[in-house]
């Protein structure tokens, strides 16, 4: 008799209580979303529609470019020194890259990643040879702006280096030319695309999770290659101060690049 009433008690407080714990744990998944990801607002679904349209058309530019080598300048501002490099690389999707940068003809510091690794090799003698257990490390320690290899890669083939997403719309109460805002669910990180009238990417910055510019991308000029147009001149930034001035004056795009241009040899060259 007793075990029916603890039964019946239990059926009763499972009835009440059921429903407060599923309502708890949404409640607390809502938190964990909403904490991972910066709330979308109301906007239009038709513009959220061109938003992503603009945004995949962006992200498109070049894909066909699988592969690239050329030169160029490099130019590094911080707010201690001034340093301006030549470059030569050679670079193949997703995550293969060999550049060089020169002064007056002599190399200074070589990148190689090879797929797998990254190693970083100053040539005089800056800091010992270095190589990364990540096959997309951080760039900061090395070019003074937080920037991915990958996004460098992207860079060095024409593209555009945007995140995946999962949802876009237009920076509400802006100008005429409201910035794209992407975000990916789960992450609370998210990025600024902006484009001018013609649908050509004028601008690009990416957030921390705190909200504060990562890094700010913006392109000066583009230039021709073929049937491609490539972003030729462009400027990295960040919130710091350092800047990154990146021009491409030699270009050509999916040329036949040998093995063993991603290898280092033993004399680490």
């Amino acid at each position: 008799m007793r075990s029916l009433k603890k039964n019946s008690i239990k059926n009763r407080l499972g009835r009440i209580f059921s429903p407060l714990i599923f309502l708890g744990t949404g409640f607390i998944f809502l938190l964990v979303i909403s904490g991972c990801s910066p709330l979308k607002p109301q906007t239009d679904p038709t513009l959220d529609k061109k938003a992503r349209l603009l945004a995949n058309d962006a992200r498109s530019l070049n894909q066909e470019i699988l592969s690239s080598k050329g030169t160029g300048w490099v130019e590094i501002t911080t707010h201690r020194r001034n340093d301006k490099f030549n470059m030569a690389w050679a670079a193949q999707a997703p995550n293969r890259l060999r550049i060089t940068l020169l002064v007056s003809g002599h190399p200074v510091e070589t990148i190689v990643a090879t797929g797998e690794n990254v190693t970083f090799i100053s040539h005089t003698g800056e800091h010992s040879p270095h190589t990364t257990l990540s096959s997309d490390p951080d760039l900061e320690r090395f070019i003074q702006v937080p920037m991915r290899l990958s996004g460098m890669i992207a860079l060095l083939l024409g593209r555009i280096p945007l995140d995946a997403f999962d949802n876009a719309w237009f920076e509400p109460n802006k100008d005429t030319l409201p910035p794209v805002v992407l975000t990916q669910n789960l992450k609370s990180t998210r990025q600024q695309l902006y484009v001018n009238e013609h649908n050509q990417v004028q601008r690009l910055v990416s957030f921390k999770r705190d909200n504060t510019p990562l890094y700010d991308i913006t392109y000066l000029a583009y230039q021709t290659h073929g049937q491609s147009r490539i972003p030729a001149t462009l400027l990295i930034q960040d919130v710091a101060g350092r800047q990154i001035r990146i021009s491409l004056t030699r270009f050509i795009p999916n040329p036949p690049i040998k093995e063993s241009v991603f290898r280092l040899t033993e004399s680490g060259s």
